[in-house]
């Protein structure tokens, strides 16, 4: 299989990658809604909920994570009125909060649509598609998986950090599914074609790697992609159901690092079935950035990835 090293200039500034998150509220007056609009911060990072604390705060809600690295712009909601607008900013570190309206509910992840990205493209990515693989990526990744899988043995923990880290594991096994899935995709797809028009190709960025198709025709890629849609793949938990191949797959995958299943039951982590590929909408390239909307939980540092490779394999 052929490597290729991901070297696209993708968040040198947090001006190259901007998020809008897209969400829908009932109306209501329990909660304060506002924009969170953050810089080199997690939305939960101890500098936002840790001033929010000493105004008063108590009960602070959002719909996800967005990137550290990066302008984002989402959606959170208080128990408490802080103003119409409240700015902070510290070296390298910079939110602020502006004041929106109320809602009937704390915001949680079922109000979530989706995200709007405003990448910078570098006069590069001039070829886009309407899918993309829905693998996670290094923002869920990287360490956090080999802790995930050590605490996954040890007592369940409500601390969020640790709770974190086994998401984070269970992600990693269901990317190493759905690379397997791919690949057995692939092989159908070019069966049907009666020729190898198809091949995956892994693309490596530090310890993270992923497996993509990779082709020469850009409709061949655009159909698979298409196809990869319908398929849905297990997030592993107590509650999913795995069948052949899938169940073949997993069990191997967690046999390698010593997990069963049972331990998510110990964790009550109940699991998930994700699509292995999902639609890209609102696409359009700017002078300086292309944007697209993707829906909620996908990755667009993947998507990313997808369009850098055609460029790199044609």
């Amino acid at each position: 299989m052929e490597t290729y090293r991901f070297d696209f200039p993708l968040k040198v500034s947090p001006f190259d990658f901007i998020v809008h998150e897209v969400a829908e509220f009932p109306e209501g007056d329990n909660y304060f809604l506002y924009k969170l609009v953050k810089r080199n911060l997690n939305s939960n990072d101890p500098y936002i909920v840790g001033y929010l604390k000493s105004l008063g705060v108590r009960d602070f809600g959002y719909a996800g994570l967005k990137d550290r690295y990066a302008l984002t712009v989402q959606n959170v909601s208080l128990d408490r009125f802080v103003g119409k607008k409240l700015i902070r900013r510290e070296l390298g570190k910079y939110f602020a909060l502006l004041y929106v309206g109320k809602i009937r509910h704390k915001i949680r992840t079922g109000f979530l649509r989706g995200n709007r990205f405003f990448i910078r493209h570098h006069n590069r990515l001039f070829t886009t598609f309407g899918y993309s693989l829905n693998y996670y990526d290094s923002q869920r990744l990287g360490k956090n998986v080999a802790r995930g899988r050590r605490f996954l043995k040890e007592n369940p923990s409500k601390k969020w950090e640790r709770v974190f880290w086994v998401n984070s594991y269970q992600s990693f096994v269901w990317n190493l599914t759905a690379f397997e899935v791919l690949k057995l995709k692939i092989e159908e797809f070019n069966r049907r074609v009666g020729f190898e028009i198809v091949k995956p190709c892994r693309v490596e960025e530090g310890k993270v790697f992923h497996i993509f198709p990779c082709s020469r025709d850009k409709n061949a890629l655009e159909d698979l992609l298409r196809e990869l849609t319908k398929i849905r793949i297990p997030l592993v938990g107590y509650r999913v159901k795995l069948e052949p191949p899938i169940k073949e797959i997993v069990e191997r995958i967690l046999s390698k690092g010593g997990i069963t299943v049972e331990d998510f039951r110990r964790w009550r982590l109940k699991g998930d079935y994700r699509p292995l590929a999902v639609e890209v909408g609102d696409i359009k390239r700017y002078p300086l950035s292309l944007r697209f909307f993707l829906p909620k939980g996908a990755f667009a540092t993947v998507y990313i990835k997808l369009l850098w490779l055609w460029e790199r394999f044609r």
